[in-house]
């Protein structure tokens, strides 16, 4: 039986300053001599029920890493619940896991509305609120919030991108902004309208994720003469808007959510109807021919076929599990025997490193003023089967 070898990244604990909690370990919130408990939540029912694989994924890293000998001679206690995409139940959620399961931190929830709606109880409480799997600006704001810190590139700086892209290859074209009705969807409208060109001609149309159909906006997308698609909707609102595009003949040029290109969403759509279809990655895509033999990738390929076998079908969301958790790891391994929240939150605003899975060229960083860890991207198009990287790696916008 092949054992997975442990993570590949090296920290660079760039001029970290730990404060100094000298209390022994047994005594630190969410940890004791034996056990080192992290708190999660993931709609794992619901419209967003296939977030639910990054749950499934780090559950079975974080069992692979007990297997191993765990942090430090301690085993990690991964305890998620499901939120099913709502902020009310999420901060009910979060709620127990810190007050009754007494969690060191909470870790890669998914959604902007749902972590929004905690930040305030954990920044209070001193909780740390890591590696969130959103793209909101507000969720990055270490003034206000020193306690919460995102994993996912911003909003910003994916627009950036694809202002970039549509300046190069179709300057002046009528653009057509799909988002969704709620803090996620209103940030990326607002960040494409303040980086496009003044006098750029917008068409931007709510939906619900709630929504069974998005048939009505891409009608009205169509009959605007829209030519440049922007597509920020997520899971079944994506694939719908793919395929009922190509059911009424409408082919512009579609540019999709980078948190949209996971298998989920192209298999409902139909393949067929993507190709084309481009969007901003940052992550190694495992289906591609050009990353077989990557060091990266042969690593997770081996950690799914003996922990997690079906997260090959859950495509870069596991994989985008599988990395922040490798980061996770090896933070409190650097931590040692000082497992207080201020010690995990001080390491992790001093990364430098390389990540598993991210493209060439991408790295973490985050400083004491910057909790941004990925601002970079590269364009992609997908060919029926993968989103195939093309041109160079881009800074997103600050």
């Amino acid at each position: 039986m092949t054992t997975p070898r442990g993570p590949i990244l090296a920290i660079a604990f760039a001029g970290a300053v730990v404060l100094g909690f000298t209390a022994a370990a047994q005594d630190l919130p969410g940890v004791s001599a034996t056990e080192i408990r992290i708190g999660n939540t993931l709609p794992y029912t619901g419209p967003a029920a296939a977030y639910g694989a990054l749950g499934h994924t780090l559950e079975a890293y974080f069992e692979m890493v007990n297997a191993q000998g765990g942090i430090n001679g301690r085993m990690i206690r991964f305890i998620s619940y499901d939120d099913g995409f709502s902020p009310p139940v999420a901060i009910e959620r979060v709620r127990r896991l810190v007050e009754q399961d007494d969690v060191l931190l909470m870790f890669q929830q998914v959604g902007t509305d749902p972590n929004l709606a905690v930040r305030e109880y954990l920044n209070e409480a001193g909780v740390p609120q890591l590696f969130v799997s959103s793209g909101s600006p507000l969720l990055d704001d270490p003034a206000s919030y020193p306690w919460t810190m995102r994993w996912n590139p911003s909003f910003q700086a994916e627009a950036g991108v694809y202002v970039h892209y549509i300046a190069e290859n179709f300057p002046g074209a009528r653009v057509g902004i799909l988002y969704r009705n709620d803090e996620a969807g209103v940030g990326y409208v607002a960040a494409m309208r303040a980086a496009l060109p003044a006098g750029t001609p917008i068409l931007a149309l709510p939906y619900d994720v709630a929504d069974p159909t998005v048939d009505a906006q891409i009608s009205a997308f169509q009959a605007d003469g829209v030519e440049v698609f922007l597509d920020f909707a997520i899971t079944n609102g994506a694939s719908r808007a793919i395929a009922r595009a190509a059911e009424i003949g409408w082919r512009p040029h579609h540019i999709l959510t980078s948190t949209s290109t996971g298998a989920d969403v192209l298999d409902a759509a139909g393949p067929g109807n993507a190709v084309g279809v481009v969007s901003a990655i940052f992550m190694k895509d495992p289906g591609l021919p050009a990353w077989a033999g990557d060091p990266d990738i042969a690593a997770y390929r081996a950690f799914l076929a003996e922990h997690y076998p079906e997260g090959e079908a859950a495509g870069l969301y596991a994989l985008a599990a599988y990395s922040a958790a490798t980061t996770l790891v090896d933070i409190l391994r650097a931590a040692g025997d000082d497992l207080s929240r201020s010690t995990v939150m001080d390491l992790a605003a001093n990364l430098d490193t390389e990540a598993a899975g991210l493209l060439p060229g991408i790295v973490l960083q985050t400083s004491p003023t910057d909790y941004a860890p990925i601002e970079q991207f590269q364009m992609a198009r997908f060919d029926g089967t993968a989103f195939v990287p093309f041109g160079p790696v881009i800074p997103g916008a600050p």
